[in-house]
């Protein structure tokens, strides 16, 4: 079912002022308990903290069995380019892959119905649907504090806000999944120096799971 809304887990107050791009950066590999962070991304760790502390709530063992990637955008949005994909989806969807995401403006909007819905299996056809549940009435389309620190699972339907106020923004997500994200373009850590086969990007919404791990 989806349409649940995300977890708010509180503010956390970061400032970032670089601009930047990491897309799915791998941090730590299963059977490790440390992360392995770049040095610009390390003034995102608090994020990554709250996400141990979050997790270890529920299992501390998923922690240590799982890949972690961090993305990481700070770019100038305006309308018609607000930096992250238009349209409704669903992070991780047919998974059951965690998504933890932060920002500083623009607030990403959620779609939270009274009640759950049931979507296709097909990932096409299921952003079709989300896409025609969101835009039926009433809307119950919600937005979250700035600069708080939201969980997803692959039930949350979202969408980025497509009429933002121009400036700078920044977008963080700490994405915990038990595969490797290894699609070509995707930001490399070469201080873990993964030998990983990376899968062509498509022109349509990219699933992250696909390529190989060595």
């Amino acid at each position: 079912m989806y349409g649940n809304a995300p977890k708010d887990l509180g503010l956390i107050d970061l400032s970032p002022t670089e601009m930047m791009f990491w897309l799915y950066c791998p941090i730590k590999t299963p059977g490790h308990w440390a992360e392995t962070v770049p040095e610009n991304l390390k003034q995102f760790e608090p994020l990554v903290e709250a996400v141990f502390n979050d997790i270890s709530s529920d299992s501390v063992l998923r922690w240590r069995d799982s890949y972690v990637y961090l993305t990481a955008k700070r770019i100038f949005a305006s309308p018609g380019a607000p930096g992250n994909r238009l349209g409704w989806h669903a992070d991780g969807f047919g998974t059951n892959d965690l998504n933890y995401i932060w920002y500083d403006a623009n607030p990403t909007i959620f779609w939270v119905p009274q009640k759950p819905v049931s979507l296709s299996k097909d990932h096409t056809v299921s952003m079709t649907e989300m896409a025609w549940w969101a835009s039926r009435p009433p809307g119950f389309q919600r937005r979250y504090t700035n600069k708080h620190l939201l969980r997803l699972d692959s039930s949350v339907i979202h969408a980025v806000e497509p009429d933002v106020k121009t400036g700078m923004r920044t977008f963080v997500k700490v994405s915990v999944s038990e595969k490797p994200y290894a699609l070509e373009g995707n930001s490399v850590n070469h201080k873990l120096g993964l030998n990983w086969t990376y899968a062509p990007r498509a022109v349509e919404r990219n699933c992250p799971i696909k390529g190989t791990a060595a």
